[in-house]
């Protein structure tokens, strides 16, 4: 999204983050452009190199005490400096009341002045939270989103050629549903890839023949999901008789979105061939990996441990005369 006003940020969440505004409504307007929060304590105290202004400024019971202990005139400086930045906001956590040249200060500055009822903790991280999920880069493509076994894969491959009628078969097995055809990515903190489908597509499947299916009313609430963290990538195409496909899977194959690296896989799909068994058997095995079991290099090792131990054998024998 990039930036989001004052305004919005505090109609979204008023309710949860028990916010009143006190004064500033001229300036609900303001843009905040970080998805992070401080609190001003050393702008407070005089300091103001490096200060970070374009963030909402949180006003907690230290920032707040410290105000008091100071003598009228210099808290009212105090806050007066931090006014003339031009920051988003300033939220005052545990629903302390502002003094009033806060509220004087605030309104011939057009800053918003908030009140919230949660502790100074809670606050920062309900917040950081949620200015983390409005920032976060997305995008969206042509793909299926299913949860297996608790792996979230994403099907990707050309249309027509059986991501859908895959999903559908999932479902009847007892995996859950993300979102077909149409998939947003966001990118969140930490380096994790979020999967959603379209409000406007809910969870519907098109079923080439059938047409449009609701798998929530048809399975119930147990087959869908509204999100799921992306863990792999399962690429179906047609099988290439010319083409070399990976037999062992010995060497992992990586994709990128936004910036987040997640395995990839490509399935060739060919007459009988069942892609959903395979996709059990991919997030089965993937977990495997999660825990530090990699099959195909366990395999390999092991039968490189009996040929070793054959010809060691074969080398004791061919000197046994005896």
């Amino acid at each position: 999204m990039g930036e989001m006003t004052v305004n919005r940020f505090f109609e979204q969440k008023k309710e949860k983050l028990m916010l009143s505004l006190v004064a500033g409504e001229s300036g609900l307007g303001r843009r905040i452009l970080r998805p992070v929060v401080q609190r001003p304590a050393f702008l407070l105290a005089g300091y103001i190199e490096g200060f970070a202004e374009k963030r909402l400024q949180i006003l907690g019971k230290s920032e707040m005490a410290f105000l008091d202990s100071r003598p009228p005139e210099e808290a009212e400086a105090s806050f007066a400096r931090l006014a003339d930045f031009p920051i988003p906001g300033v939220i005052i956590s545990r629903g302390m009341h502002p003094q009033d040249y806060m509220i004087r200060i605030a309104d011939d500055k057009g800053l918003p002045l908030i009140v919230s009822g949660l502790s100074t903790d809670e606050l920062f991280n309900q917040i950081t939270v949620y200015l983390d999920l409005c920032f976060s880069p997305q995008i969206t493509i042509h793909a299926t989103m299913m949860d297996v076994y608790g792996v979230g894969i994403l099907y990707t491959g050309p249309a027509g050629i059986g991501k859908s009628e895959c999903a559908l078969d999932l479902v009847e097995r007892g995996h859950r549903l993300i979102a077909d055809d149409v998939v947003t990515l966001r990118r969140h903190a930490g380096q994790v890839l979020i999967a959603t489908g379209s409000p406007e597509a809910g969870h519907h499947i098109e079923i080439r023949g059938v047409g449009i299916v609701d798998i929530e009313r048809l399975f119930g609430v147990r087959a869908i999901r509204i999100q799921k963290r992306v863990e792999l990538e399962v690429h179906l195409e047609l099988w290439d008789d010319i083409k070399d496909y990976e037999r062992l899977g010995l060497e992992d194959t990586n994709t990128t979105y936004l910036g987040v690296q997640i395995p990839k896989l490509t399935v060739p799909i060919s007459p009988g061939k069942n892609i959903t068994a395979i996709s059990e058997v991919v997030a089965m095995n993937h977990m495997l990996k999660v825990y530090g079991h990699h099959p195909a290099r366990e395999f390999v090792a092991r039968l490189q441990e009996m040929m070793k131990r054959k010809e060691n054998l074969n080398q004791y024998l061919e000197s046994d005369f005896e």
